[in-house]
C-alpha cells in the first residue's frame, strides 16, 4: 500500500508541469520562476503557464509595469530553445509559430504597456529585443528599424528615469553601449 502511494504521489509530481516550483501568488515572483524554467529545454510549458498566469494577473490589477514585463517574458518565451523544443506539442495544439510573430506581438504590446507606463527605458528595451526577434527572422530591415527606435527612445527626452533600471548585456558597459553594438554590428549603415 505504502508503495502505491508513493507511485502516485511521484506520478501526480512528474504530471505537474510546474513541479518543484514554491507556489506563489506574486506575479512578478511567477515571472521570475518562469525566467528559470525557460532556461530548461524541457521546462517550457511550466514556464509558458507561469507567464500567462502573470500576465493575467498583472492585467487584472491594472499593473502596467508588470504587464509589460510579463509581455517582454511571453516575447522572449516564444522565441527561445525552450519553445522550440516543445515544437510538437504546440503544432498539435495549433499553436506553434515557426516564424518570430508570436515573439514580435509580445514586444510590441511590452512596448505599449511600458509607454502607457512613462517608462521610456522599457520602451527602448521591448524595442530592442523586438529588433533581434526581426534578425531571428531574417528580417534586417525591420530589426535595425527597431534597434534604431530603440536607441532614438533610449537617448530622446523622454526617457527620464522613473526609478527602475533595466538590465543589459554585461558584456557592454552600458544599455546604450548594447544597442550601439547590435547596430555596428548588424545594420550596414552603423550608429
Amino acid at each position: 500500500m505504502k508503495l502505491i502511494i508513493i507511485s502516485l504521489f511521484t506520478i501526480t509530481l512528474l504530471g505537474c508541469a510546474a513541479a518543484g516550483v514554491p507556489y506563489t501568488s506574486d506575479p512578478m515572483k511567477k515571472l521570475n520562476y518562469a525566467y528559470e524554467l525557460m532556461n530548461t529545454e524541457d521546462r517550457g510549458l511550466a514556464a509558458e503557464r507561469l507567464g500567462l498566469e502573470a500576465l493575467a494577473d498583472l492585467e487584472k490589477s491594472n499593473n502596467l509595469y508588470g504587464v509589460a514585463e510579463a509581455h517582454t517574458f511571453l516575447g522572449l518565451y516564444y522565441k527561445s530553445r525552450s519553445y522550440r523544443y516543445h515544437k510538437d506539442f504546440y503544432t498539435k495544439q495549433n499553436e506553434y509559430d515557426p516564424t518570430a510573430g508570436k515573439s514580435i506581438e509580445h514586444f510590441k504590446l511590452a512596448a505599449e504597456a511600458f509607454e502607457k507606463d512613462g517608462d521610456y527605458w522599457g520602451v527602448s528595451k521591448a524595442l530592442f529585443a523586438m529588433g533581434n526577434a526581426f534578425l531571428t527572422d531574417n528580417d534586417k530591415v525591420n530589426g535595425c528599424n527597431k534597434f534604431s527606435e530603440s536607441l532614438e527612445i533610449y537617448r530622446s527626452d523622454k526617457n527620464v528615469f522613473v526609478g527602475r533600471v533595466h538590465p543589459h548585456n554585461p558584456a557592454f558597459e552600458s544599455y546604450e553601449a548594447m544597442v550601439e553594438g547590435f547596430i555596428t554590428k548588424h545594420c550596414a549603415n552603423g550608429v
